[in-house]
């Protein structure tokens, strides 16, 4: 990493003197204010207009993630407002829609899904590796994805669209590069990036490397939490001399000791044209280090530390995929597209009682191949059918080894984490969505289908871990979803009616069926279930937007029913309703589909440009739920509900520089608000509660000349000390940030 940034220091210092007397170009974004006209890849698969979608869609530029100089794709997603993101530790980030989080929120890159058959329902991190630099933007499709996506697309679908390489006129050559620098003070933060690209008429290629390097995390020094004036501080951490585990006094326990990771990810994708088709090769890699669980580290257990270790290592993914692009004729009706691809993941989780000296480590490896056939129809100039078929195969291996600190000695472990004779999941899906433009400009119609076959199987081996009476979980399954939509221009110029029902659905996968799991410490135990079925949802979307040349507005509210909840509650195990756990007996929970349950909520965003060059916006988001286990009982509360959330910014742009001045808001969540499942994590928050907080924050950049710019931020200005409702790890303090890019 340390040789990586030099290097680009080196380009950046050449790139300044070689454009020292070179004239300053305009690169104003022309597209300030979103329009109607834009074209988006979440709502439909193969690209729509914005016009044609009655949904609520968030876009994020590669422009807007330059400028908010964030470390990982989940602290870009914190900065819209709109997303409420979760983090157990500095590597990680989970993002919250509409009160679903982690498998019940699909991931996609590049038309592929992202979400295993490993994805648990608590709190994830995979976000974090795809790489924010390779991106071309980013779309937050909010509601039920399903009828596009299939499973998992509860609360909504996160869709990273890469960098596409460039054909050009002439022989094949080099087109451009960039080099990337960002330093980040709360964290001691190093992220570097250097990516080029090359293109000629048949063949074009683009490649990008980036390094992060994360110290341990500051949180701010004020405090916001009266009474909990000591909350979060870090006063010591888990240590080894000679040979014995001992808590060591921290020097400065507003630094979040053991929470530092590196990370490092290549991009590649290559496109040839032979005719008229386009052939893609997309490789993604992402490799990290010791990436440690830093709310888990800071448990206490009769007056010491619970864990001597506990991290995520190794935590890898590798994405391969070949596209075919069949664009369609100048005068023809159809296009089509063919992805063929495949992910690897790799999941260590090591762990280790203080004062024990038996560490474990779980190792989980997933393989996941899919097929994608897409297509775009244009049967008449107002009616247009998007769809296609999906085929997906899961391969989930679970191993487990033991090794002794002291004398090194291994040794093969059965507690996996899964079922440790393997497990296979398949889902193949058919699906179409038909746009009719019963008026351009003013009514258009939206209407869905997708029917998916689902199959899990698991095996358990005769002396598994918790000798379970049977060898083998399977679930053989159907899925129909549909949605229907309309949008319809209001006597007002500019305002569009919006309205939406739509089903959804998520297939219970290997996490949910098979895993053990300590989801307390010491006071609940996630046993395996193998009496599973999918989640299902009705969502009804109804809303307003507003679109004028200097003033976009969107509101609106939604409601979603969920039926057969997938709910964890006190089980049975052979008899019994604990189980002896890493030395202390404690409860067995199982997973079961006994609950009803709804979310609802509303929503403001607002982008307006108040004179010339500056431009305010504005988010405001508010989500309730509740469930019950039957029609008979009473409501609790719903995990994953964030508080009220939002955002209000103001930037001013012009051809040399770009300022922002932006405040974060979070509402409070008050105690009785929180799940008793345990997911809301409570026990990381102060006094079982999240305060409400605000955070301001500024930055800037400066186009120096056409080949060099920088940019500035300092987040946190007022250093305060708040943690972020459901994490275990205080958010950063006072956080200074530079950047500097060089094109040339």
């Amino acid at each position: 990493m340390k040789k990586q940034s030099l290097l680009i220091a080196l380009i950046l210092s050449l790139t300044a003197i070689r454009a020292q007397n070179e004239l300053i170009k305009t690169d104003k974004d022309s597209a300030e204010l979103e329009n109607m006209d834009e074209i988006l890849v979440s709502a439909q698969r193969f690209g729509s207009s914005r016009g044609n979608t009655t949904r609520q869609i968030e876009v994020i530029s590669a422009k807007q993630m330059q400028l908010a100089q964030q470390g990982t794709m989940a602290d870009v997603l914190s900065q819209t407002g709109q997303v409420f993101v979760q983090k157990s530790q500095l590597g990680g980030g989970s993002p919250v829609l509409r009160g679903f989080e982690a498998s019940r929120v699909l991931l996609v890159v590049d038309g592929v899904r992202m979400n295993n058959a490993t994805y648990r329902a608590g709190h994830l991190q995979d976000i974090i590796t795809v790489d924010q630099f390779m991106l071309d933007r980013a779309e937050v499709f909010f509601g039920s994805g399903s009828t596009q996506f299939g499973s998992d697309a509860l609360g909504g679908v996160v869709y990273m669209k890469t960098r596409d390489p460039q054909f050009r006129k002439g022989k094949f050559g080099f087109a451009n590069a960039n080099a990337n620098i960002r330093y980040q003070s709360a964290a001691r933060a190093m992220i570097s990036n250097v990516n080029f690209a090359m293109g000629g008429k048949n063949v074009a290629w683009i490649f990008s490397s980036s390094s992060s390097d994360f110290g341990d995390l500051r949180m701010g020094q004020q405090r916001n939490f009266s009474a909990w004036d000591t909350f979060g501080l870090r006063s010591y951490y888990a240590g080894r001399i000679n040979n014995r585990d001992t808590m060591l006094l921290n020097n400065n326990p507003y630094v979040q000791r053991g929470s530092s990771y590196t990370q490092n990810d290549i991009f590649s994708k290559l496109s040839v044209k032979t005719g008229k088709l386009i052939h893609t090769i997309n490789a993604q890699l992402s490799r990290a280090s010791v990436v440690p669980r830093y709310d888990r580290l800071t448990d206490m257990s009769a007056g010491r530390f619970r864990f001597a270790t506990w991290d995520y290592v190794p935590q890898n993914r590798d994405f391969f995929s070949y596209t075919l692009s069949i664009p369609k004729k100048e005068s023809g009706k159809y296009g089509h597209r063919i992805i063929i691809s495949h992910q690897n993941t790799e999941v260590g989780r090591v762990t280790r009682r203080f004062g024990v000296a038996s560490e474990l480590t779980q190792l989980d490896k997933v393989g996941m191949s899919a097929f994608n056939y897409d297509f775009s129809a244009d049967l008449r100039a107002n009616f247009q059918i998007q769809g296609g078929a999906e085929w997906v195969f899961n391969n989930v291996r679970s191993s487990a080894t033991t090794r002794n600190v002291n004398t090194g000695a291994t040794a093969i472990s059965k507690n996996t984490r899964y079922a440790d004779g393997g497990a296979q999941t398949h889902s193949a899906a058919v699906f179409a969505n038909a746009i009719l433009v019963v008026k351009p400009g003013d009514f258009i119609l939206e209407g869905g289908v997708r029917i998916t076959h689902y199959r899990l199987n698991a095996r358990f081996s005769a002396d598994n871990f918790l000798k379970l009476p049977y060898s083998k979980a399977e679930l053989n399954t159907l899925a129909p979803v549909y949605n229907f939509g309309l949008s319809k221009k209001m006597d007002w110029d500019g305002l569009f009616f919006k309205a939406s029902i739509a089903t959804g659905f998520r297939n219970p996968n290997v996490d949910d069926m098979t895993k053990l799991f300590e989801s307390i410490p010491g006071r609940k135990l996630v046993i395996p279930n193998r009496e599973l079925k999918p989640e299902r949802t009705s969502t009804l979307d109804i809303g307003f937007r507003l679109d004028r040349k200097k003033i976009h507005l969107e509101w609106g509210g939604y409601y979603t029913r969920i039926s057969q909840l997938l709910i964890d509650g006190p089980g049975i195990y052979n008899g019994s309703d604990s189980f002896d756990f890493e030395g202390q007996r404690t409860p067995v929970f199982q997973m079961g589909n006994s609950a009803l349950g709804y979310v609802t909520g509303g929503y403001f965003a607002a982008k307006i440009q108040l004179i010339s060059n500056l431009f305010a916006d504005i988010n405001y988001n508010s989500t309730f739920g509740r469930y019950r286990i039957n029609e008979k009982s009473a409501w609790i509360p719903l995990d994953h509900i964030a508080p009220d959330h939002g955002r209000i910014g103001f930037r001013w742009s012009s051809n040399h520089w770009q300022w922002e001045a932006f405040m974060l808001f979070n509402g409070r969540k008050v105690k009785r608000e929180y799940s008793p499942s345990g997911e809301d994590n409570a026990q990381y928050a102060p006094g079982g509660e999240t305060p409400a907080w605000q955070t301001y924050n500024v930055r800037a950049s400066w186009m120096v000349n056409k080949y060099l710019s920088a940019s500035f931020a300092v987040e946190n200005l007022l250093d305060l000390n708040y943690r972020t409702f459901s994490s275990g790890i205080s958010a950063s303090g006072r956080n200074l940030i530079f950047s500097l890019r060089a094109s040339f």
